[in-house]
């Protein structure tokens, strides 16, 4: 008697449909970019890696200072203490460094009465006043040192002093006393970022673009006159070592493309303080050398982000990062660029300018992207898993230790630590307290 085959069964049926397989593979493309992982079907985006909880001994790294609720705080990694510094009373703190073991904290003052002021004809209703920010000395257990007014601290390349930047000046004021140094003029609605042994490095930029938005030529030649007489100018001069700024095709371009009314701190398309950038900002944005008897020079089409020595990271309006030598020997040199990681905020290099650290996206997700300034690859560049909630939109910028480790704050206050070429990384631990900011003391 011939055997009757069976009928499929109605679930072998469905699986075997290519319609349902490519359901089911779009269903988890879904759910892994939701959960902040980019697609699968991109092509790989650098080496992943995940941080670990706190181990049973942390990493003891020395001192590291912290930006922590509205103060500053000194942790001790060895001993596990936490040292409050003195600020004045209502200061909030928003970034400190370690310059040659003085802190500065640049803190912004608080509200008072006078920061209400009404409006004409009007008797009930204010108009806020912008608040100021100050830099600091602090040392635990004597009064707060003022350096100054500052939009914008840098520390010195010679270690003994910070530039404090506001508006189109930089002042140089030395370590520990407070005292003016040197002022330098910086081009219009220039944004200070480091200071190298060859001069200040800033950017300048706009979202204009067009036939009416003159562009500096690569290699553009230095066109600012040097001071016959140069010397230090007195506080409160205003001037620069130069005189002040002259006329010249790289200041007239910085001057057409800023945004009307925009102080050094807020360029047309600019970043904010700390350099984050908005997904759907497209920057155009210039990098310049500017030295100290007030000669500049273009170094890139590209905003800078960080500097050492005679390396400068930039980073294009694509998002994608690239390394300029101040030295002016070749092209900016643009690295790897990352399928679903955005590196749209701040940024460090190590003391040598050899590693670099910058703050990225994954979708909604913040993440530290990591690796040597020479990458030819994409796994050369490692991404760190920064976790503990939404991406705060101004963070604080990663930091380097004596050592090479990176340490950024992630989005829940605490500190990763992580050593590039590592697959995993670690928490400092669960005892710091949480920050917003983080340097080695």
């Amino acid at each position: 008697m011939p055997i009757t085959p069976q009928p499929p069964h109605r679930l072998t049926a469905l699986v075997g449909r290519p319609a349902l397989a490519i359901g089911l593979l779009g269903a988890a493309v879904a759910v892994s970019v939701a959960h902040g992982q980019p697609s699968p079907v991109d092509r790989p985006s650098g080496v992943s890696v995940v941080v670990s909880p706190v181990a049973e001994a942390p990493p003891q790294i020395g001192d590291v200072l912290l930006v922590s609720g509205v103060g500053a705080v000194r942790f001790d990694t060895a001993s596990r203490r936490a040292v409050r510094l003195p600020l004045p009373h209502g200061v909030r703190a928003l970034r400190v460094w370690s310059i040659n073991s003085w802190n500065v904290v640049l803190g912004r003052l608080p509200a008072s009465a006078v920061a209400k002021l009404p409006v004409e004809d009007w008797p009930r209703e204010y108009r806020t006043v912008t608040q100021q920010t100050v830099a600091y000395l602090v040392r635990p257990g004597r009064p707060a040192v003022q350096l100054g007014l500052a939009e914008r601290v840098v520390p010195a390349v010679n270690g003994r002093a910070v530039w404090l930047a506001s508006g189109s000046l930089a002042v140089r004021v030395g370590l520990p006393r407070g005292r003016r140094e040197m002022a330098v003029r910086l081009p219009p609605t220039a944004r200070l970022v480091a200071d190298t042994p060859a001069g200040l490095v800033v950017t300048t930029g706009s979202t204009a673009t067009g036939p009416g938005v003159p562009q500096p030529p690569p290699g553009a030649p230095d066109t600012r006159t040097p001071s016959p007489t140069p010397g230090v100018p007195q506080p409160g001069a205003g001037g620069s070592r130069a005189g002040g700024p002259v006329p010249d095709r790289l200041g007239a371009h910085a001057a057409a493309t800023g945004r009307p009314g925009g102080g050094a701190n807020t360029p047309a398309g600019s970043l904010s303080e700390s350099g984050s950038l908005s997904d759907q900002d497209t920057v155009l944005v210039t990098t310049l050398l500017v030295q100290t008897n007030g000669l500049t020079r273009f170094v890139a089409e590209a905003e800078a982000l960080a500097a050492a020595g005679d390396v400068v990271l930039v980073r294009r309006a694509d998002l994608r990062l690239g390394v300029a030598q101040l030295d002016g020997t070749g092209p900016v040199r643009w690295l790897p660029l990352l399928s679903a990681v955005k590196p749209t905020g701040p940024a460090a290099l190590d003391a040598g300018g050899s590693t670099f650290a910058v703050l990225a996206r994954v979708n909604d997700y913040a993440r530290l992207m990591v690796g040597p300034t020479n990458a030819d690859s994409e796994a050369d560049i490692n991404v760190v898993a920064l976790e503990g909630g939404i991406p705060d939109p101004d963070p604080a910028p990663p930091a380097f230790t004596s050592s090479g480790r990176a340490l950024a704050a992630r989005p829940d206050g605490k500190v990763v630590y992580y050593y590039v070429g590592e697959r995993a990384g670690l928490l400092l631990g669960d005892d710091l307290p949480r920050a917003t900011a983080v340097t080695q003391g």
